[in-house]
């Protein structure tokens, strides 16, 4: 009988072992054991130097508050990561003073994390497209320190960023030596957790042509398995990625669903189904969308994607349960959780004293820019059939400098026009690069191509059939007539564009269009042109 019941109980714990390991893999259990470290990570992108909220959602204030809420809610080590593009393409409250405020937001998550004795917690993120947008010197500068030819702005001696920026795949040329730190590792109860950064491998493709001749762009791909076999020859086994590179999906509520999906026809999914088994978990960036998804990789793996929106408008909440005994994730989920406004529940004194920080960080460049931001321009009243926003650019841009044809960007359109009085600050949000303004002359026939091959927005005498003929002014264009084309310098150096013969550089294009529509009746529409 004794023997009966030995059996029986050995039965039962073998049954029970069972269940626990099965559950260990399930998103919807988070489990706990002697045997499992758990560890938060909380993932962000695509900032854009985001200090006023927007149209009730998002912003420095909003993200902080809820971040904080995050770390205080659990009990488990934290880790914050942006996905990059933390600065560049800001708001004025951001843009104007180099985006250092927008680093100062996590210089202060950073050292509320450093006066945390509860737990472990600690802030990281890698270098985005938009963070070369003014090459690497003023990269360097703004998260290294010193004072910029136009400041001091906020602090009188600029220290930088106190948090880790990482990038695996962007070195000088010439020396061939990494401009950032490939990754950074972090032990919690003795497991070590390796975090690597890569910045988008086409940069040099969307940023101002000639901005980062000093660089080389490695393959996302190449350098992963490179410092994945670093890390794990080192002997770390959970290996986080934070790349700036991401994929579109629908946004869904909850923790990480299996039957989700992104594009297979993607870039992005290639890359990370090409991914090493050693990583664990993608926190990614760059679309600009949600992303909460399970992806097989050709390895064999199963490796976590996230992404949270954009502007602080979201985050998302990782957790990620790691074998105690091989170093090893043995589950992960996540919930991207939206922030509408800042979060007002109860927080330690450390928390609330950071959040009143922030919030005087927002009031200090608010205050610093608002003589410029604050100056009133027009009312906007839209019509029915009026253009969209970025032919109205392209518009403002041709008629600055008198040309044919205007030509704007797709991705420079970075806000939204929306009714009612229409200041500065609202203009440099939509076109916030301050680009200047260069013409080009082409012949009919090279602008027939390159309403063939670019996605470019023109402005709005210019109407393009089924056929792809274009007509300016109503008249079919000619083949061997010379036009001009006045638009942004990023767009007019690309491919295609910059074959067009340089005639001048002119101005800004914020400055043509502020001009623009102060001279547009009141209230304008996107239909109105100048008297």
């Amino acid at each position: 009988m004794k023997k009966l019941r030995a059996v029986c109980v050995h039965i039962f714990t073998l049954v029970i072992t069972i269940l626990s390991s099965a559950a260990a893999y399930s998103a919807d259990t988070a489990v706990e054991t002697n045997n499992t470290v758990t560890v938060k990570i909380l993932g962000i992108n695509d900032f854009h130097g985001q200090i006023p909220h927007i149209q009730k959602q998002g912003g420095l204030h909003a993200l902080g508050s809820h971040l904080l809420k995050a770390i205080e809610s659990t009990p488990y080590p934290t880790f914050i990561a942006h996905g990059g593009d933390h600065i560049g393409a800001s708001p004025a409250q951001s843009a104007l003073l180099q985006d250092e405020p927008a680093i100062t937001f996590l210089n202060a998550l950073q050292h509320y994390c450093n006066n945390r004795t509860s737990a472990k917690c600690a802030v990281m993120g890698t270098a985005g497209n938009h963070e070369f947008d003014e090459g690497s010197e003023e990269l360097l500068r703004v998260l290294q320190g010193g004072t910029h030819q136009r400041g001091p702005f906020l602090r009188k001696d600029w220290g930088g960023a106190n948090y880790d920026t990482l990038s695996a795949n962007v070195r000088y040329k010439k020396s061939q030596q990494l401009i950032l730190k490939p990754y950074v590792v972090h032990e919690v109860s003795g497991v070590k957790i390796g975090f690597i950064g890569l910045t988008l491998d086409v940069t040099p493709q969307i940023v101002v042509p000639g901005i980062v001749n000093n660089l080389s762009f490695e393959p996302q791909i190449k350098a992963t398995k490179q410092y994945a076999k670093e890390l794990v020859t080192a002997g770390v086994q959970t290996i986080v990625l934070i790349v700036h590179d991401g994929s579109v999906m629908s946004f869904y509520g909850g923790v990480t669903q299996k039957q989700q999906t992104i594009p297979e026809n993607s870039a992005f999914y290639r890359f990370i189904q090409g991914l090493p088994k050693e990583v664990d978990l993608v926190v990614s960036g760059h679309s600009h969308e949600f992303t909460n998804v399970y992806v097989e990789t050709l390895s064999g793996s199963r490796v976590l994607v996230t992404q949270a929106l954009s502007r602080g408008q979201a985050y998302a909440d990782i957790t990620l349960q790691i074998s105690a005994q091989s170093g090893d994730v043995v589950n992960s989920f996540a919930e991207v959780v939206k922030t509408p406004r800042a979060y007002t529940g109860k927080l330690s004194a450390d928390a609330l004293g950071t959040i009143s920080n922030l919030r005087k960080l927002v009031n200090d460049a608010s205050d610093y820019v608002e003589t410029l931001t604050s100056v009133y321009l027009n009312t906007y009243e839209p019509a029915q059939n009026e253009p969209k926003l970025g032919e109205f650019l392209a518009e403002t841009h041709r008629y600055h400098v008198k040309t044919d044809i205007g030509v704007m960007n797709t991705g420079g359109v970075r806000a939204w026009l929306t009714k009612g009085k229409v200041t500065w600050g609202d203009i440099f949000a939509i076109q916030p690069f301050s680009n200047n303004l260069v013409v080009r002359e082409y012949t009919g026939e090279q602008l027939q191509q390159l309403s063939l091959n670019s996605s470019a927005i023109w402005s709005t005498n210019v109407h393009i059939d089924e056929k792809k003929n274009i007509y300016v002014n109503g008249e079919k264009i000619a083949k061997s007539k010379q036009y001009t084309v006045a638009g942004n310098e990023y767009l007019m150096n690309t491919k295609g564009f910059s074959d067009g013969k340089l005639l001048f550089i002119r101005g800004k294009d914020i400055d043509a269009s502020v001009e623009y529509i102060k001279q547009l009746p009141t209230p304008f529409s996107l239909s109105d042109t100048p008297d």
